[in-house]
């Protein structure tokens, strides 16, 4: 089994090519791209991306065998300034009319929040806002297909999207098979007794076709929230984690997320060491 990692895990920005190199000298074949923070300088923080660019990020991977597996556009599609929702979903289209240029099927996103801050407010759980955003997202996935490209949502306890039961529903809602999903269980854990391998299990169950990737981290829980430690030194088990995806979907993308900067080989060495165990 092999795992990618979140591109800007690795702290070289703005040179796609030194980038690459990097990325090959540590053997990974896939990765999540994010414009906004790798190639931040370039593109006025993801704000503006061009064809010319994504083609010579597309060049500077192949030539070291690396797959952009997910592009990045993480951004407020629920945004309560109508003016900036307009322009965070406008540059969202723009990513997935370039996402075959970058070299890549799917452009991903969380789904936001009402308080722009970000602090968690149960009113992104209400049954309106939770049908605001299926639209708004049925609207991304309609210029998804017209552009050949798939649509990649990733769920998270303080987003409207924030359970299995909301994803459930936003699948069946929009039927499309341009609309995947992006699977972080530490991103839907919401208590201490929350497990995250029967959150992978049931997912897997519920809408597994639905999943296109997977992100992996290791965390303990703390004062109510879940805290990212180096992969290993937390409580989830991941190589059990890596075998329940494996086995149900062999070769899934399963990527490294929220790797910390100090502890980032630790991380990576660990997680090859379960990867290669796993067959």
């Amino acid at each position: 089994m092999k795992i990618g990692i979140r591109a800007h895990d690795i702290h070289i920005f703005d040179d796609p090519e030194k980038l690459a190199l990097s990325l090959g000298e540590h053997n990974f074949h896939y990765v999540q791209f994010a414009p906004r923070v790798s190639l931040a300088g370039l593109t006025h923080d993801g704000a503006s991306i061009n064809f010319g660019l994504a083609n010579r990020v597309k060049q500077a991977f192949d030539q070291h065998k690396i797959k952009i597996a997910v592009l990045g556009c993480y951004v407020n599609i629920i945004d309560p300034d109508s003016a900036k929702r307009e322009r965070v979903l406008a540059q969202f289209k723009k990513y997935l009319a370039t996402a075959n240029t970058f070299g890549t099927e799917l452009v991903a996103t969380e789904t936001g929040s009402v308080d722009p801050t970000f602090h968690k407010t149960p009113n992104n759980f209400t049954k309106i806002k939770i049908e605001e955003t299926i639209e708004v997202i049925r609207d991304l996935v309609a210029t998804a297909e017209k552009v050949g490209c798939l649509v990649g949502i990733e769920p998270g306890v303080n987003h409207p999207i924030y359970s299995l039961a909301t994803t459930k529903k936003l699948l069946q809602s929009i039927p499309s098979p341009n609309l995947q999903i992006i699977l972080d269980p530490g991103s839907l854990v919401m208590d201490a007794d929350d497990d995250p391998i029967q959150i992978l299990q049931q997912s897997i169950h519920d809408f597994g076709e639905r999943i296109y990737a997977y992100h992996i981290k290791d965390y303990i829980y703390h004062d109510n929230h879940i805290e990212i430690t180096p992969i290993g030194s937390g409580c989830v088990d991941i190589e059990s984690m890596l075998r329940t995806i494996n086995e149900a979907q062999p070769n899934a993308y399963a990527i490294a997320d929220e790797l910390s900067a100090d502890k980032i080989e630790q991380s990576l060495t660990r997680l090859q060491e379960i990867a290669q165990n796993i067959n």
